[in-house]
């Protein structure tokens, strides 16, 4: 498939998910910007994400179990609530994570996706790369280092501050 039938593919695809009310709302007027230059358009973006995820254990990657998650500020009762809501398995924890926006980018040539990629590293998206390409088009994911992991819970014991 030819680079301008994958772009009106795309753009098929955001438009629904617009009407459907599936689109981040915190980045529709990034998304717009990018779609507006004839040599790019986005596959995918998420404006950022907090959530609340079960592990047995530190470090056990393999076991985790994501239980509540919001694509907007959050206030604390309402992390609260849902904690209170969870069913938390003896000897696990719980980390209260806040995740970057993330965008994939396709680029009409493999020049021009480095150039992007570059153009955004330089401006502290410091996790972006290429991350596909072929003849057609080429895929710059744009992603920051900026991440916060909270230990909430461990071995049936709530940390969190009962004053806020």
């Amino acid at each position: 498939m030819e680079f301008n039938q994958y772009k009106a593919n795309a753009m098929k695809k955001l438009n629904y998910a617009k009407s459907e009310g599936l689109v981040d709302e915190g980045v529709i007027e990034v998304l717009s910007a990018f779609n507006s230059h004839p040599d790019i358009f986005t596959t995918s973006s998420c404006a950022g994400r907090l959530q609340l995820i079960v592990l047995p254990d530190i470090g056990r990657k393999d076991s985790v179990e994501l239980r509540k998650t919001w694509h907007r500020p959050v206030e604390f009762k309402e992390v609260k609530e849902a904690l209170d809501n969870l069913d938390i398995p003896a000897n696990s924890i719980v980390i209260f994570q806040g995740q970057s926006p993330i965008f994939h980018i396709a680029c009409r040539t493999m020049e021009l996706a480095q150039k992007f990629r570059g153009i955004v590293h330089s401006q502290g998206w410091k996790y972006s790369s290429l991350i596909t390409g072929n003849e057609d088009k080429w895929v710059v994911e744009i992603l920051s280092a900026n991440r916060i992991d909270n230990l909430l819970y461990r071995e049936g014991v709530i940390d969190s501050p009962d004053d806020v």
